[in-house]
């Protein structure tokens, strides 16, 4: 990121475009932006060959953001593409990222185009990275040697979509970890503060293990991390409508718990599709097990999801964790309750967290995916402030 990049900017506001330009610079990204509002203009600047990035808006009188995508990806399948537009909605927004874009931003929300931008270079780097290789490994014919490779790079990717460091939430401690039973897998965590003071939690399970399951892992992330800002059962239904082609297809299905924290009333209100390995301890060590519960992502119900809630009291931890957690130690017939036994006395989530993970450590191959979220709640927050941002 020390070079000068190029951006070519389909924008039809000089305003947004000063906005824009003014918001990259100010996050150190040093660049030379090149603003086009229309189809002739954008085709000959990126014809050019010189454009590192293409920020677009989505609508414009004549011209639009999806027309422009398509032609980016036909003819520079790798260039990254990232929306920057004032609405856009969730089946928009699904509909873009299937459709070959690397992420969007809101324009109401600049603060998130500087990170899109780097996360969208740094992706593209390690493909290229990845294509070089692949080339060099197939001139001396290592077949067995590429694969290993390309699944080392898969595994390298896979984790950068997984969170790398810990949130600061306010009255919350939190921490994850997933051990794949190979080199990449199903499981995975995720959190987004999706509005001030609500937070998304999410853990989720595809059917199977390996690359099949991790390239399924990777579109429902993304899926339900685009629509975490509606409420836990409106996100579901969302993501089962965009998803449910790819699920037929794959033959496969993937259970989820996702909630929304809100740090202010200290509450979860939460879906679980199909998931069922979670449970609140409370600060005295007793055990609630989280209901209702409905069916995976990806097999048909006539039901309509039911959302639960819980409200944190200082000291109460809410666990989850994938199946793996119960398959890797089978004679230890673990359940809700041992595992609360086992986090007596921790004082972090990332204790608590080291703990359940180590009870699956054993000799040989692990035979599922480990995942493992806590989120421990350290105080504050009121019942009298609640924030009312969701859709």
């Amino acid at each position: 990121m020390n070079a000068r990049l190029r951006i070519l900017h389909l924008e039809d506001d000089p305003l947004d475009a000063e906005l824009v330009q003014a918001t990259l610079s100010g996050e150190g990204i040093t660049c030379d932006i090149v603003q086009v509002d229309g189809r002739e203009r954008f085709i000959i600047e990126l014809e050019s060959g010189e454009v590192d990035l293409v920020l677009a808006d989505f609508a414009l009188p004549g011209f639009d953001g999806m027309g422009a995508l398509t032609i980016v990806r036909e003819r520079y399948p790798e260039l990254p593409f990232v929306f920057v537009s004032g609405r856009l909605g969730e089946e928009a927004a699904i509909e873009s990222l299937k459709s070959g874009a690397t992420d969007y931003v809101l324009k109401n929300r600049l603060s998130r185009l500087a990170p899109a931008v780097r996360r969208a270079l740094i992706e593209t780097e390690e493909r290229a990275e990845l294509k070089r290789a692949e080339d060099a490994l197939r001139e001396s014919e290592l077949r067995s040697y590429q694969l290993e490779v390309e699944l080392r790079y898969a595994a390298k990717i896979q984790a950068r979509l997984l969170p790398r460091g810990y949130p600061v939430i306010p009255g919350f401690d939190i921490a994850a970890r997933c051990l794949p039973a190979k080199q990449v897998g199903g499981d995975f965590f995720d959190w987004l503060e999706v509005c001030p003071g609500v937070w998304s939690l999410t853990l989720g399970d595809v059917m199977g293990k390996g690359m099949a399951a991790a390239m399924l892992m990777a579109t429902v992330r993304a899926t339900i991390r685009a629509l975490g800002h509606n409420r836990p059962t409106e996100a579901i239904r969302l993501a089962e409508s965009a998803l449910q082609s790819d699920m037929d297809n794959s033959e496969s299905f993937v259970t989820l718990f996702l909630g929304q924290l809100n740090t202010e009333n200290r509450s979860l209100i939460y879906v679980d599709c199909g998931h069922g390995f979670a449970f609140l301890r409370r600060r005295n060590g007793a055990v609630k097990g989280l209901t209702p519960r409905g069916l995976p992502l990806g097999v048909p119900s006539r039901t309509n999801r039911r959302e639960g809630r819980i409200v944190f009291e200082k000291g109460d931890t809410l666990v989850l964790y994938s199946d793996g957690v119960v398959d890797a130690r089978p004679e230890l017939m673990l359940n809700n309750r041992l595992l609360s036994r086992q986090l007596a006395g921790a004082v972090s989530a990332r204790e608590m967290v080291d703990r359940l993970v180590g009870l699956t450590e054993q000799q040989g191959q692990q035979p599922d995916d480990v995942t493992v979220l806590v989120a421990h709640c350290t105080g504050g927050g009121t019942e009298k402030n609640i924030v009312h941002c969701l859709l």
